[in-house]
């Protein structure tokens, strides 16, 4: 499915479909927003009966100083939101817990999540899909190694270039559990001078190999999917200087995923 949502040129071809400027079809696509959404409502789609692997994170907005969160749940698979909510910045898990309620509710069957495997996050799939394999994001556990590492300018040598590499495989090359875990400590030995890395891999392979439980599963390893998505709803908010209310964001926010996908109802 084509998107118009990264950058202002895609509106510009929208507008060439439509015979308008690129402002005009923003415009149009802002009078789909729905009055009746409001902060703290679940909006979603209609849900499939069954997600195989279920992505959940969250991005944090400042409306007129007050501090918000959106929560997203992403199936996969589809390639698409099932169903999202924006909350006043109280307690982190509520959204979650709301999510995950709202799906047990509508009987729909989780087999897996990835996630960043936050505490809040943990903690809510724990209570609301204790069945459902949870997978933590080899990409944020890889970050925080590079991290650990000197971030970038461990990538402007040779010699970092091939430890990264060798770190990567670790995250994301390996088929099990146990043959990540012999690489580990052929690497501590080799380049003892990274331990702080070490520990982090280390700290985390188990979280990062659930999904080898399920060999099918072994190509949903990180969030990247719900990650690039939340960062083109975070652009395009951050861009949108005329949003006042947290009310209106919800609403830019229901345009949106309206105007990439179909449109959705309320929960």
């Amino acid at each position: 499915m084509r998107t118009y949502l990264a950058d202002g040129s895609s509106f510009r071809r929208l507008g060439e479909r439509w015979g308008v400027s690129g402002s005009t079809a923003w415009r149009r696509i802002q009078r789909t927003e729905r009055s009746t959404v409001r902060v703290g409502v679940l909006i979603g789609f209609h849900l499939p009966h069954s997600v195989r692997v279920l992505m959940l994170d969250a991005k944090h907005f400042v409306i007129r100083k007050r501090p918000f969160t959106l929560y997203v749940a992403f199936d996969a698979e589809r390639m698409m939101p099932l169903t999202w909510i924006l909350l006043p910045r109280y307690e982190v898990r509520d959204g979650y817990d709301r999510i995950l309620r709202h799906l047990a509710r509508t009987k729909v069957e989780i087999a897996s999540v990835v996630s960043d495997w936050s505490t809040s996050i943990r903690a809510s799939v724990r209570d609301s899909v204790p069945h459902a394999i949870h997978q933590h994001c080899a990409f944020h556990v890889l970050a925080d190694a590079l991290r650990k590492l000197g971030g970038r300018r461990l990538l402007q040598s040779e010699h970092g270039k091939e430890v990264w590499k060798k770190i990567r495989r670790v995250g994301i090359g390996y088929d099990t559990l146990p043959a990540a875990r012999h690489a580990v400590r052929r690497l501590k030995k080799k380049y003892p001078q990274y331990v702080r890395a070490w520990n982090v891999l280390g700290r985390h392979l188990v979280g990062i190999y659930q999904f080898t439980k399920l060999p099918t599963l072994k190509g949903y390893r990180t969030s990247n999917r719900i990650e690039n998505f939340m960062g083109v709803l975070e652009q395009r908010l951050k861009s949108f200087r005329s949003m006042k209310t947290s009310d209106t964001c919800i609403k830019i926010v229901s345009s949106l995923i309206e105007f990439k996908y179909k449109r959705p109802t309320k929960k």
